[in-house]
């Protein structure tokens, strides 16, 4: 009889052997191309989405991901309007981008000075294209273990090509940058969803898309 495989109680495995450079791409901004590493004969490699230009696609991301240790805590996560209406807000707890409570204080505190809403404000903090999401939900989860997580500020982005790339059109894919005197950090944490899940469990999501919505 074949013993079956435990399920892994941390995401630690991700930052071994060929995970490691694999998560570390996605924190960086590169989108994987497939779910299993490509063969060769000189061995094993991950593939990435091409952009038009034929270069990999390189989008947004941390600059200098640094790998860390994410300690048990409450965390939270913006997450879209149209995610929540297919998954439900259990859902956006899945994911992999998360900021913790210093960071979402610097977001809601520019939010009250702007008259923003907490949506449009988290956009431009964090990096948000609206080709991406409309960060219209707000979830918190409790992490409840340890997990490893990279963390660093968010890199430029744009809605659908690389911010590099020549054929970049800046009137139709305009770069969003953060702003230089927030020093705003995000932390991705690798793993399969169910892992994610498994290891922050929910206490609430709030629409946030509206200016004036309290959390506190």
């Amino acid at each position: 009889m074949s013993k079956q495989k435990s399920r892994p109680e941390n995401n630690f495995h991700c930052f071994e052997g060929l995970g490691l450079p694999y998560w570390r791409s996605i924190a960086e901004g590169h989108s994987p191309a497939g779910g299993e590493p490509a063969q060769g004969p000189d061995g094993s490699w991950w593939e990435f989405k091409q952009d038009i230009d034929g270069y990999i696609l390189q989008n947004g991301g941390l600059a200098s991901p640094q790998e860390i240790k994410l300690n048990p805590g409450l965390y939270f996560r913006f997450f879209g309007t149209v995610y929540h209406n297919i998954h439900g807000a259990g859902g956006g707890m899945s994911g992999g981008w998360w900021i913790d409570y210093e960071n979402l204080t610097k977001i809601v505190n520019f939010a009250q000075k702007t008259d923003y809403s907490l949506a449009k404000s988290a956009t431009m903090l964090l990096i948000i294209p609206k080709e991406w999401h409309d960060c219209g939900y707000l979830g918190c989860a409790m992490l409840h273990k340890q997990m490893k997580a990279f963390v660093g500020r968010g890199k430029p982005a744009t809605g659908t090509i690389s911010p590099s790339s020549a054929m970049r059109d800046p009137w139709n894919n305009p770069l969003m940058a953060g702003l230089t005197h927030l020093d705003m950090k995000q932390y991705f944490v690798p793993g399969a969803r169910r892992e994610i899940s498994d290891a922050f469990e929910r206490q609430w999501a709030k629409q946030v898309i509206k200016p004036g919505i309290q959390i506190f």
